[in-house]
């Protein structure tokens, strides 16, 4: 059987990446502060930011948790988050 592999990037994977940036900005904090509220890797959620990788469930909760959004809500296309004001 012949290996498949991933593009480097999908639509999804650049929607997850973009999401990640926005909410990122909005909270005003850098992607190695992301790292310690999540548990994340600093140079995996870089990876993602760019459009690239493939996170685990777990890694999209811990990411989402660290954002106070639920995972669907990180991933969404028309991806406007709760206002938390």
């Amino acid at each position: 059987m012949p290996t498949i592999y991933l593009k480097r990037t999908s639509p999804l994977m650049a929607q997850l990446g973009a999401n990640i940036a926005r909410e990122l900005k909005k909270l005003g904090i850098t992607q190695g502060e992301l790292s310690e509220r999540s548990g994340v890797a600093a140079s995996h959620i870089s990876y993602m930011v760019r459009g690239h990788g493939n996170p685990t469930l777990a890694t999209l909760e811990s990411l989402a948790d660290a954002f106070g959004l639920s995972a669907v809500e990180l991933l969404a296309a028309d991806s406007t988050s709760r206002d938390k004001s």
